[in-house]
């Protein structure tokens, strides 16, 4: 170790007041995510109190009478409920409070009944049961307990099936019951809720241009979000697809730290080509 035996300038290594900020100047900018370095900032300055806005508390129902919980054994023509967990954590993940209501199955009176509950809740999220069929009762019964309608139905893949409604201050989801369905709906409609109710700055989904690193081909009828890897270079950001065969193939994600937006009007994906990208904000990006 040197040690320097030369004497000091006048002034050096002296932090002056005011050259950090300067005295009327704010601290944080209101939509500021109190993140550790915000936390340290405002403990610097005496400011042990202020005004946030509180976490949204986040009901989540499974339907389905093909659902167990993850913890038991399913049965002939059962499944366990991923749906359930993925979306607890997903909410968690997104800065809300949970409360995990458990399996309605395709009763309507056991539905109405958890519904009731989840509209005591900022938010209201139910998998499963928003399409089209005989059992798909969550329309039904949001109806009859007075959820105004907003859409049902939108021109994505995987998707489409999603319901959104409000009843007084509680906003409504239906998300589709195949668990990247789900996932996506959460990604696109529920995080952005959840972004507002939290007062972020901006709230909407962020994508960034990617070009592609693979070539692949994809066919598709409407705008698909599809499993990817996003990775950054010096060159800018890169996307390959991932292996995926569709709505109830959950492992992709895991696979996956982003979905690649891909037009319905192209089939064909040569390297170079840019596409839109939606990183997803729970996984890191190499």
């Amino acid at each position: 170790v040197r040690i320097r035996s030369a004497a000091a300038a006048v002034g050096e290594n002296i932090l002056r007041a005011g050259s950090e900020v300067r005295a009327g100047e704010p601290m944080l900018k209101a939509g500021s995510v109190l993140r550790p370095p915000e936390i340290g900032l405002l403990a610097s300055v005496g400011r042990t109190r202020i005004r946030a806005h509180r976490r949204p508390v986040v009901a989540i129902v499974s339907t389905g009478d093909e659902l167990v919980e993850a913890s038991a054994m399913p049965g002939a023509g059962q499944i366990r409920n991923s749906n359930g967990p993925m979306l607890t954590a997903a909410a968690v993940r997104a800065g809300a409070l949970p409360r995990y209501l458990g399996i309605a199955g395709d009763c309507p009176d056991r539905l109405a009944t958890a519904v009731r509950e989840g509209l005591k809740s900022d938010v209201l999220v139910l998998s499963g049961g928003v399409s089209a069929g005989k059992k798909d009762l969550v329309p039904g019964v949001l109806e009859q307990l007075g959820v105004a309608p907003v859409f049902h139905r939108v021109a994505i893949k995987p998707g489409k099936p999603i319901l959104f409604g409000t009843k007084g201050s509680c906003a409504v989801f239906g998300l589709p019951g195949n668990p990247v369905s789900s996932l996506v709906g959460f990604e696109l409609f529920v995080r952005t809720a959840l972004r507002r109710l939290l007062g972020y700055a901006a709230s909407r989904p962020q994508y960034v241009r990617a070009r592609i690193s693979e070539p692949f081909r994809h066919r598709a009828n409407r705008p698909t979000y599809h499993p990817a890897h996003l990775t950054a270079s010096e060159e800018g950001w890169y996307v390959r697809t991932v292996p995926w065969f569709g709505s109830a193939n959950l492992r992709a994600i895991s696979n996956a730290n982003a979905f690649a937006v891909l037009a319905p009007d192209q089939s064909d994906y040569n390297p170079g080509d840019a596409v839109s990208v939606l990183p997803l904000e729970y996984e890191s990006i190499a």
